[in-house]
């Protein structure tokens, strides 16, 4: 039991010991990141624990005095060492700065503008000392050495002079005013550099009716304008572009561009709408309202190009006037009426002209053994009184009287009758041969309104 009481307690202790054991975390530039666990007063200790080297440059976030705290991240920047070699010696010293001109004043070693500035083997201009890395060595020295670039001749000199113009002066070379020289005349010397002579040529301008002549170094068109006061506005551009090298004697033209507007106004049509009045007898129509075309208004770009115009392009459009749909009424209203027939008068409710053919059973497309030979759409057998129409114009199994043929029952529909058509059904002996148009009636009784076409085709087949 007693042992049993031991390991319980000794159990507590190393759990309470493991409770107080306190964490921190140290980043040091871009290494993985240290874990050190214990505890300690202050973050010198927890630095020291981690076997980490400080110099007086490194810096430390808290600082090395500063209470620990439990969870804290400590931050460790190294400075990092540079070599400088100049005519003093060499020496290192240690910077957390990231470029060359910052770590150049911390330590006031700023260079005079003679003096070469290499960096690990490379060059470093002036202009770039506080875009350029901080290296691990840094030589200064006093002279350059550069490279003058004049049409096909170079020469590669070591000179103390202090600018491009001097250096040139001191070459020999000559420079008038329509010449070129990259870097300009007064630039600063620098280590390596290459001064480039670009000799004038003749050049033609053609612009607002004027023709110049100029001497220019400039190879690309837009500089040549610009040395001549010649300014590009809006749309403007020149032949040849600006994408093209120029040679002696070329010839630029500068196509001035304007722009206009214009509206131009194109109509809408209407759209004409049809209107049941059962005020109107059936096959009459009326004008109920009168259309009015719309008009569509559209903003067109003029181009001109010195001042003849080149193009035009639709810049936008917008309706300005809606359009007013016409409304013509069809009448509805039926009349009852008698024709007389040699088999004496018949009633009728419509009578429409039509195209009028005439057919049998075997001119109807089917062989003779076809199970459908002679059959007609609404099961009786073809012949003399069956019509064949356009279910849409004659209402199907109706009756209608056919001036010279007689009153035939609407029981077919032929594949190729469409519209104010009617093909007239006979027995193979009684055959009559029927072409051009007829009036046709429509007997009663009237339809139900949901059977009848109102609204006929207007044009024959």
């Amino acid at each position: 039991m007693g042992l049993i009481f031991l390991l319980a307690l000794s159990g507590v202790i190393a759990a309470g010991y493991a409770a107080a054991q306190e964490s921190f975390t140290i980043y040091i530039d871009d290494e993985q990141p240290l874990t050190v666990t214990g505890r300690y007063a202050t973050v010198g200790e927890i630095v020291a624990a981690a076997n980490l080297e400080i110099r007086p440059e490194d810096l430390v976030l808290p600082e090395l005095d500063d209470t620990a705290v439990s969870q804290t991240s400590i931050q460790i920047i190294r400075a990092k060492p540079v070599t400088v070699r100049s005519e003093a010696g060499t020496q290192t010293y240690w910077t957390r700065q990231s470029t060359i001109g910052a770590f150049l004043a911390e330590h006031d070693l700023l260079p005079q503008r003679t003096d070469q500035l290499v960096a690990d083997e490379q060059p470093v201009s002036f202009a770039m000392l506080d875009q350029t890395p901080l290296p691990q060595t840094l030589e200064i020295g006093r002279f350059v050495t550069i490279t003058i670039l004049d049409s096909s001749e170079q020469q590669i000199v070591r000179t103390a002079t202090q600018t491009v113009g001097e250096a040139l002066a001191e070459a020999g070379i000559e420079v008038y005013g329509s010449d070129g020289v990259k870097p300009t005349l007064g630039t600063w010397l620098q280590p390596n550099m290459t001064i480039r002579v670009q000799r004038s040529v003749p050049l033609t301008i053609s612009v607002d009716g004027r023709i110049i002549q100029i001497r220019s170094h400039h190879s690309n068109v837009l500089d040549v304008l610009a040395e001549a006061g010649i300014g590009l506005v809006g749309f403007d551009y020149t032949i040849p572009g600006p994408d093209t090298p120029l040679k002696a004697n070329d010839t630029i033209q500068v196509v001035r561009v304007t722009e206009d507007f214009r509206l131009v106004d194109e109509p809408i049509p209407y759209q004409t709408l049809w209107q049941a009045s059962d005020q109107l007898d059936l096959d009459t129509t009326a004008v109920v309202s009168v259309g009015q075309p719309g008009i569509l208004r559209q903003r067109v770009r003029v181009r001109y190009e010195n001042g003849i115009e080149v193009s035009q392009t639709v810049d936008g459009e917008w309706v300005a006037q809606q359009p007013v749909n016409q409304v013509i009424g069809y009448g509805t209203k039926i009349t009852v009426r008698t024709v007389n027939t040699p088999q004496g008068p018949l009633e009728y409710w419509r009578v429409v002209r039509m195209r009028v053919t005439s057919y049998t059973a075997a001119s109807s497309g089917k062989p003779p053994d076809h199970p459908q030979y002679g059959i007609t759409a609404s099961g009786l057998p073809a012949g003399t009184g069956i019509v064949a129409i356009d279910r849409n114009v004659v209402p199907f199994r109706s009756e209608v009287y056919v001036p010279g043929y007689g009153v035939g029952f609407a029981g077919d529909t032929g594949g190729g009758v469409r519209g104010r058509w009617i093909d007239l059904g006979y027995d193979e002996d009684e055959y009559k041969s029927w072409s051009g148009f007829v009036d046709v009636y429509y007997l009663t009784p009237v339809p139900a309104p949901e059977d009848i076409n109102y609204l006929l085709p207007a044009n024959l087949p």
